[in-house]
């Protein structure tokens, strides 16, 4: 497909003031509370946070002693979860769990924001996470391989722990359900979208408990017809030269998921879990792009064809051991994780310049492959009463490989090339936390050892680094009264180019411009200060971080070849400052969950041009109202203003998102839902570096309408399974 956005990619704008686009929603909001209210709800206790009803056999008296065989309760869960500016969001049995993937349920999830070609993701203000499923780190891509059917929820930490990869400032936390009763469920999912073009998803997960072993199993069968458009005017002023271009990039995407898992209960401390997953990925697209070029005295038009067939194979196992070492009175996790990606793409580019004929103007076979093997072990203790030691290591072993052929014609020039890389990454932390006369504190400290070696079939594909660095956290929690806190925190925090950027994988647009990766990019390191005050379920937060060597996008232009490159690379600095706001808010029936975020960044380089700084606003807000006859209805939305960071000048986004849902019998649940339906249609962004301005524009493909239906049977059975009520609060990372 056509390159995505440069930077952050997200979702595109129209010029409408922000606040009226916030004040739309809201009113939605009250409309539709007034509207639907429902009469007062019948007497019934109130467990908080959830509210609950308990009804037993109405109407029937109950001997002395007798044995109740079957109790219904009902009620509402709390959904949104707000903990010293981290946000914990329930999936399971919400309306949440109803939407089609979860990489578009991360789009509804405050402060995340998706790249165009929804491959990339990106926290508002703090940029790219750490995911993790469980206990194991997982990509982008591995969630495709999920089904929302199987999560519980969802966490954003904004202040990880040593415990987790100096890499990231913050951590989406993704925790999957364990069925506790004996017996069997099977799930039949389907998902008919439109949007530009119509995708269907269709899937089946069966799960199985017996005793202390549960397995589980799932095919999905997804079929996408896929449509992306950008555009970017190029202009170097010393030189007269200018280039526009404008791609559309149209094709299928069919995708086998296969997926397995065991989970084994030792005892009430121990277990045993392995998961495996397979993708087949196949896609055909075809990429069309106007281009006019102006040099001096000579003006070209150019229409180009580029058919992209590619496949994108991915496969991912897991296994996990959790023990109680009684010797030492603590507790052992071993992990070990085995993925494999690869990207395989064939490209044949025809050129029409100036309203000619066309004509064949090179083919290009491109390939890239890699391997990781990770493998990890934390033990933690508590040494007193009130203080818990936590110690672990790990160790991350990655090879990548990726080749280039190519054929040029008129006249006829081959060339081919080869790139090998690995990475060895050692790691080790240490950290102590708990609790001394009222405050509660974390201190950790850990090291990353990184071993960086390529080797190409030229010179200038040579790479050999060895870093180590030291990233110290620590944080501390002063109570003010009973339910309001003061945190204190702060982090030094590494964020490493992903595997396929150290590849030599590159998109044809035009004859004269191309997207490309770079070998060559340091780590970013970053230092944050923050602060937090967490007002009942409410809390503000202040941060200060900066950043050396943060990467962005740059132009470069080379002269002998006349091309232009759109490649990754270094900045020297940057700096910026958060200030976020979380409010919740509940009346009947309506619950409302509110984000406010406002920043300020500086980016600086000496090969920039550099800009007055724009502060910008972020707005998000979830609303969900329970209707009469079992309906939810969900109406959520996000807008951020313009926005410059002294090198990118961008325009603002928004969408609103709806969703009516309602399950019946028990067992069937149907979910439609409106994506987008108030969005923009476009986004801007320029910048200009190495002496070459760039002014780009980028449409997504989002405004989908999706109907999604979800059916589940089975025999579920009496269990005698002891099961231990946890609080989640308390396993929650600082």
């Amino acid at each position: 497909m056509c390159k995505a956005r440069p930077k952050s990619a997200k979702n595109a704008s129209l010029n409408r003031p922000l606040p009226y686009l916030f004040a739309t929603l809201m009113w939605l909001s009250v409309c539709s509370a007034a509207v639907f209210g429902q009469d007062k709800p019948t007497k019934q206790g109130s467990l908080k946070p959830d509210s609950t009803k308990v009804t037993v056999n109405e109407g029937t008296p109950l001997k002395e002693g007798a044995q109740l065989k079957e109790v219904q309760i009902s009620g509402t869960k709390q959904t949104f979860y707000n903990n010293k500016g981290n946000i914990k969001v329930n999936i399971e049995n919400t309306i949440f769990a109803q939407t089609p993937s979860v990489i578009e349920l991360l789009s509804k999830m405050p402060t995340v924001q998706l790249s165009n070609d929804r491959e990339n993701i990106n926290i508002i203000g703090r940029g790219e996470p750490l995911i993790y499923l469980d206990n194991q780190r997982i990509t982008v891509n591995d969630l495709n391989n999920l089904s929302t059917d199987e999560i519980k929820a969802i966490e954003i930490i904004h202040n990880p722990s040593s415990k987790y990869e100096a890499e990231g400032r913050s951590v989406i936390v993704i925790t999957r359900k364990k069925q506790k009763e004996d017996g069997s469920k099977v799930g039949l999912t389907s998902t008919n979208s439109f949007k530009r073009y119509f995708h269907t998803r269709n899937g089946f997960q069966v799960n199985t408990k017996k005793n202390k072993l549960t397995l589980k199993g799932g095919l999905q069968y997804n079929h996408q017809n896929l449509w992306e458009s950008n555009g970017n005017d190029f202009s170097i002023p010393a030189q007269d030269i200018a280039t526009n271009y404008r791609v559309y990039s149209i094709g299928t995407r069919i995708q086998a998921i296969l997926n397995g898992g065991l989970y084994y209960h030792l005892n009430e401390t121990d277990y045993l879990s392995a998961d495996i997953n397979k993708r087949i990925q196949d896609g055909d697209f075809l990429n069309t792009t106007n281009t006019t070029t102006a040099l001096p005295g000579v003006t070209d038009h150019i229409y180009t064809l580029n058919n992209n067939q590619g496949e994108r194979p991915l496969f991912n196992a897991s296994i996990n051991f959790n023990k109680k070492v009684k010797q030492l009175d603590g507790q052992l996790f071993l992990g070990a994780q085995y993925a494999q990606f690869a990207h395989d793409v064939s490209n044949t580019v025809y050129n029409n310049i100036n309203h000619t004929a066309a004509v064949l103007n090179q083919t290009r076979l491109q390939n890239y492959g890699a391997e990781v093997i990770t493998g990890r072990a934390d033990f933690d203790k508590m040494i007193a009463p009130e203080m818990k030691l936590e110690v672990g290591t790990s160790l991350s072993a990655a090879t990548s490989r990726s080749g280039l052929r190519q054929t040029e014609y008129d006249p006829i020039i081959e060339t081919s090339s080869q790139f090998e890389y690995g990475e060895r990454l050692y790691a080790a932390y240490t950290q102590l936390s708990g609790e001394l006369d009222k405050l509660t504190y974390t201190a950790g400290l850990r090291m990353e050892h990184a071993n960086n070696e390529g080797e190409g079939s030229s010179s200038s594909l040579l790479l050999k680094k060895k870093t180590t660095d030291f990233f110290p956290k620590a944080s501390l929690s002063l109570p003010l009264s009973d339910a309001n806190n003061l945190s204190l925190n702060y982090a030094k925090t590494i964020s490493r180019p992903n595997y396929a950027a150290l590849s030599q994988i590159t998109i044809y647009i035009n004859p004269y411009f191309e997207w490309a990766n770079n070998i060559n990019i340091n780590p970013a390191i970053k230092q944050e200060l923050s602060a937090t005050v967490q007002l009942k379920n409410s809390s503000l937060s202040l941060s200060y971080y900066k950043v050396n060597d943060p990467v962005y996008y740059a132009i470069e232009y080379d002269d002998a070849n006349r091309k232009l490159r759109m490649i990754h690379t270094n900045y020297e600095s940057e700096t910026g400052l958060n200030l976020m706001v979380t409010v919740p808010f509940k009346y009947k029936n309506w619950t409302s969950t509110n984000t406010f975020n406002g920043a300020a960044s500086k980016v600086k380089d000496p090969a920039a041009r550099s800009n007055k700084m724009k502060p910008y606003l972020y707005v998000y807000s979830n609303n969900q109202l329970s209707l009469p006859a079992g309906y939810t209805l969900m109406i959520s939305g996000w807008a951020i203003s313009k926005r410059n960071d002294g090198v990118f000048d961008q325009s603002a986004m928004y969408a609103i998102d709806t969703a009516l849902s309602k399950t019946f019998a028990k067992k069937l649940t149907a979910t439609v839902s409106y994506n987008s339906i108030l969005s923009s249609t476009e986004s801007k962004e320029n910048f200009a570096t190495n002496n070459v301005v760039a002014r780009g524009i980028y449409y997504p493909d989002v405004r989908e309408v999706a109907l999604s239906i979800k059916y589940a049977f089975g025999n579920i059975k009496e269990s005698k399974f002891k099961y231990k009520e946890v609080n989640d609060g308390k396993s929650r990372i600082n």
